[in-house]
């Protein structure tokens, strides 16, 4: 693994880290969870739709196998679930007591690959001992 790749990881936790505190200054303006998760997804849906336009690979979206399609779109509505709940979350408490709960995706992935991607994944006990210790911290936080 080549050390520049892990600036995606940082960056993806950097932005998901200014999520919930720029979310809440949203809130804090406008008192409006549904509307605010709205119009951060319609961002990402602008953002990605330039990003395919600009790099030339719209015309790819079509060939997509369907049942990729499908899972693609479940992943979809998984994570805009995910951003209505942060943005209700942010209504009725702290960002700082919000994001650590949200940090416990690797508990529920962890689980979920084992149920669902048993043959094309496999967890090993630093996989298990890493959640442990990010689940660990979450409840340390939030105590």
């Amino acid at each position: 693994m080549r050390t520049s790749t892990l600036l995606y990881p940082f960056l993806a936790a950097f932005c998901y880290g200014m999520n919930p505190i720029l979310a809440k200054l949203g809130l804090q303006s406008s008192n409006e969870p549904v509307f605010g998760a709205c119009i951060g997804i319609l961002a990402g849906v602008v953002m990605y739709a330039a990003y395919f336009f600009a790099s030339g690979q719209a015309g790819q979206l079509l060939s997509l196998p369907r049942w990729a399609g499908v899972y693609f779109g479940l992943a979809g509505l998984t994570s805009t679930l995910a951003i209505f709940s942060l943005f209700f979350a942010l209504e009725y408490l702290p960002a700082v007591v919000v994001a650590p709960f949200t940090s416990a995706v690797p508990l529920v992935t962890l689980v979920l690959s084992h149920l669902v991607l048993h043959d094309s994944e496999r967890i090993t006990k630093a996989d298990v001992a890493g959640t442990i210790f990010i689940v660990g911290g979450i409840v340390l936080l939030v105590s």
